[in-house]
């Protein structure tokens, strides 16, 4: 079910008379459990309530019945509860039938509310349902009570007629339902007469519906002509009032009208569409026509305060100094009004309008409390203006023509609701009717089109911000046809570009948009282009040498109020003409002011760093393990080593210890076959070892790589062969948890071979290990290899090569060889705990993190001669370590020459 389904079963439960004993089955089916979990928990068999009366459906709700006036007494039972301390549902509820006290005990938020009002607050109950609350929606129910009646009225359209849901008419339909919403809002508000759309199409369209699509069609033509003008329209039309903007010019059609189509238009006019909310409707619109985002309905969105993360930076906050500063002056407040009524707000990627709409709405709450504020100084009564800033500065690109249509409605709202509020204040705003010009917004594929034509460059005087959120898509997930933009925007300026992430084309076109001009970009990015190889390859050509990046927010997760969106590591990144302003970045909520943001979003200087084959540090040489490309028929689990030892114990000698990833966190105990070619005659004398050769034959031989194929040659050994198995070596597993406090790695003695999942130091020193496993090693590894989503990704061309270390003296090599002895004995002496069991951060031993506290403290003095302060201070040594290594190597062969 989704939330409009949800609100519908709840309203109808409140709309019929309580009973206190069949209430929490039609809760449990209201809140989408299955019919055959809610027989049985009628049936009592898996009801375990431990309170009088109560029914306890597992982890979705616990509920118990009250006394009258009694509902908080009982919460508080159900509260005390042990079965809900042991089963932790989602949600308590307690009612008697005429209030409801509820809470979510995870949070401890309560609701008490009227029981005739249980489904206006659906959005509390929404966790019963396994859905994320979402607290806007639970405010502003008219939102979701108005995209169902619309969901479903589109969904009788399209089913009556057809081909109004083919591609071919979509954009009219899309048409159709925008102009529907805005006379409904429009009759609610004030903009029409009261109930006048309503009451002329009810009145003229048939008891059923049958003439509702010439009385629609006659209704948007009216409304686009003046009175004066609407010569051969019935005479009805006249009443209508004339509405311009844009909003009914073009193509008008309609489609036919059923009986159950016209009964569900009859019920969306019967809403209530004052309240409605434009910077979340906007979106929740979009799902009307995609019955595959009804599931999420009112949850896929960007929030305000993410939308304020990228604006405020980018010019609210300016403005607000600005603001202050001339706060006392009232020719200061009047330059602000003067910069204000020029700026213009660009999204390339604008969906329903949202940034547009939170730009619109913050520009003219400050426009507004200026004004108040020149009144005070001036006198009342001494400001005959209006609003100087209209929604045709707003400007945007949409490839999907339904939310494009809902951008330019939002935007309609928008205007009106802050038109209303400046009457409130001011008891005067401009004719609500005819409209002025709309924002504009164009449907057409962002990557394609010349965005100075659809936000032409400032002129004199005039600024032009670029705000939003453009799509997310690794290399993976992209579309032959999202492919195909990304290379008609990078083809001929980059060469490497297949791997970047979708969004990375916005930041490009954006850098070329605003380069030499008044006009600054800020957009937020998945952080894969701030890490990684995106960098050295990406950013050169977004910044060059004139570009900056003027204000970024590092890290942090994208939720988007969307339950199935839980995992996306975001950034923003605010990028503008080099100057003298300050740079702000934003870490974990905590502000900085700096003096340069690099492309890694640290504070140092402005570079690249690349991979490298050869380390740049003198540091030993790493490389990935081997790879087997096998099928797994040469590697085995204990079992089935035993199993062939049993057989032929000659086989031995065949057998050796393989470690993976999983081997060096989690200890598992796994083998590999290991022959050489000289062994292979011998080897294949063993049935059982020559049966998995064959094997292996069989799985090279399907593979659809040729080099693989070719390995079926040798079907004894791996596909990839880097290092031997007679030395000792370190392991270092490719990918980390982000919550290890430190980069896991183990030492292992000869006889053991490494798999690709991990990198290996082979024949290494022992003092690489206080190196990995550094809180100095894991920041740079974080910094410049990337994430994996939120896990660490280790390269060694990248992240180990690169490492910039000091130059260490034998003793310090000697005392960073005995604290790799003092972390590997502390680790031992907790056998048989695992890496992942000793790392856990909320488990760690308190010796173990003493002697990593230790290593830390012994490496970081051989850097600046104390410990770091912080992460931030870390890596602004390792920068400029960096940066150093790189001026001394270009310059090297300068001085060779001379």
């Amino acid at each position: 079910m989704n939330p409009t389904e949800i609100y519908d079963a709840l309203a109808e439960i409140a709309a019929k008379p309580f009973g206190a004993t069949e209430f929490p089955f039609a809760f449990a089916a209201a809140t989408d459990g299955a019919k055959a979990a809610i027989s049985k928990l009628r049936s009592g068999s898996t009801n375990k309530s431990d309170v009088q009366g109560g029914v306890l459906f597992g982890k979705k709700f616990h509920y118990a019945p009250a006394l009258a006036g009694m509902t908080d007494g009982t919460l508080d039972q159900l509260r005390s509860s042990k079965k809900t301390k042991t089963s932790k549902p989602a949600i308590l509820i307690a009612t008697d039938g005429e209030m409801v006290a509820a809470e979510h005990p995870a949070s401890g938020d309560t609701l008490h509310c009227r029981f005739a009002e249980l489904g206006d607050n659906f959005g509390f109950f929404l966790p019963a349902a396994g859905k994320e609350r979402y607290r806007a929606v639970e405010e502003n129910p008219v939102d979701v009570k108005a995209t169902g009646k619309l969901a479903r009225l589109y969904d009788a359209l399209t089913k009556a007629n057809p081909d109004w849901g083919s591609d071919e008419r979509r954009h009219e339909m899309n048409q159709l339902m925008m102009r529907l919403i805005f006379c409904m809002f429009a009759e609610d508000v004030g903009i029409f007469p009261d109930t006048q759309f309503s009451r002329l199409l009810f009145t003229h369209a048939g008891n059923k519906g049958e003439e509702a699509r010439e009385t629609i069609i006659a209704a948007f033509q009216a409304m686009n002509l003046p009175k004066a003008k609407r010569e051969g329209l019935p005479h009805w039309t006249v009443e209508l009032e004339y509405v311009n903007g844009g909003l009914f010019a073009g193509t008008v059609d309609a489609p036919r009208f059923d009986a159950v189509a016209f009964r569900y238009l009859r019920e969306a006019c019967g809403l209530n569409w004052r309240e409605i909310n434009p910077d979340i409707f906007g979106s929740m619109i979009q799902s009307v026509a995609d019955p595959k985002q009804r599931s999420e309905l009112g949850m896929h969105y960007t929030s305000v305060p993410n939308i304020m993360k990228v604006i405020g930076p980018l010019f609210l906050d300016d403005l607000d100094a600005e603001i202050h500063k001339a706060w006392d002056r009232a020719k200061g407040l009047q330059q602000v009004l003067d910069r204000m009524s020029r700026i213009r707000v660009f999204d390339p990627a604008c969906g329903s309008g949202n940034f547009l709409v939170v730009s619109y709405r913050e520009l003219r709450a400050r426009e507004t409390r200026i004004l108040r504020r020149l009144e005070d100084l001036n006198g009342p009564g001494s400001l005959a203006m209006f609003s100087a800033i209209p929604i045709s500065h707003f400007y945007g690109i949409e490839i999907a023509d339904f939310a494009a249509e809902t951008a330019k409605l939002a935007l309609f709202i928008a205007e009106y609701q802050a038109n209303a509020s400046f009457a409130e204040v001011f008891g005067r705003s401009p004719a609500a009717l005819p409209l002025k010009d709309a924002a504009h917004i164009r449907t057409e594929n962002s990557l394609r089109i010349d965005w100075e034509g659809v936000c032409p460059p400032p002129g004199e005087g005039e600024e032009v911000f670029i705000a939003g959120n453009p799509p997310f898509l690794g290399s993976t997930y992209q579309s032959k046809e999202q492919k195909a933009d990304l290379a008609h925007v990078f083809a001929e300026h980059i060469q490497s570009f297949a791997a970047f992430d979708f969004v990375a084309a916005w930041f490009f076109k954006a850098s070329r948009y605003i380069r030499g001009r008044a006009a600054k970009a800020a957009l937020v990015s998945t952080n894969s282009i701030c890490q990684g190889y995106s960098v050295a390859a990406l950013w050169p050509h977004i910044l060059e040498n004139d570009l900056e990046i003027g204000f970024a927010h590092k890290d942090f997760k994208w939720r988007n109020n969307a339950s199935a969106n839980a995992a996306v590591i975001c950034s923003i990144i605010g990028i503008r003409n080099n100057g003298r302003e300050p740079k702000r970045l934003f870490d974990d909520g905590v502000e900085s002011v700096v003096d340069n943001i690099n492309a890694y979003l640290v504070v140092g200087p402005s570079l690249y760093v690349e991979a490298v084959r050869q380390g740049k540090f003198g540091l030993p040489f790493m490389d990935y393990g081997n790879k087997p490309a096998d099928g797994g028929h040469l590697s085995l689990n204990v079992d089935e080593r035993d199993a062939i030892l049993n057989e032929d114990p000659e086989a031995e000698r065949f057998i050796k210890r393989y470690m993976g990833s999983q081997e060096v966190t989690k200890g598992i105990e796994r083998y590999c076959l290991w022959v050489s070619r000289s062994e292979y005659e011998a080897a294949k004398q063993i049935p059982v070892l020559a049966k998995r050769f064959d094997q292996v034959r069989e799985f090279r031989l399907a593979s659809t790589k040729e080099p693989t194929r070719r390995m079926a040659e040798w079907p004894f050994e791996f596909d990839q062969i880097r290092v031997q198995a007679d030395k000792s070596s370190i392991l270092i597993p490719r990918h980390t948890s982000e919550h290890r406090p430190y980069l896991p790695c183990e030492w292992v003695s000869e006889g053991v071979v490494c798999s690709d999942a991990n990198m290996i130091i082979y024949g290494a020193e022992p003092w690489c290990i206080p190196l990995i496993a550094s809180r100095l090693h894991l920041v740079w590894i974080a910094t410049v290899c990337g994430k994996l989503k939120s896990d660490f990704r280790y390269s060694n061309t990248l992240g180990w090569n690169t490492f910039p270390v000091p130059k260490f003296t034998a003793d310090q090599l000697e005392a960073l060889s005995a604290s790799a002895r003092n972390i590997l004995r502390c680790r031992y002496s907790h056998y048989p705990a695992t890496i992942a069991e000793l790392y856990d951060p909320d488990k760690m031993p308190d010796d173990l993190r003493a002697v990593h506290r230790e290593n830390d403290e012994l490496l970081e003095c051989m850097y600046i001669g104390r410990p770091f302060r912080n992460d931030t201070e870390r890596l602004e040594k390792l920068f400029k370590l960096y940066a150093a290594k790189v001026k001394s190597l270009e310059a090297a062969p300068k001085k060779k020459r001379a």
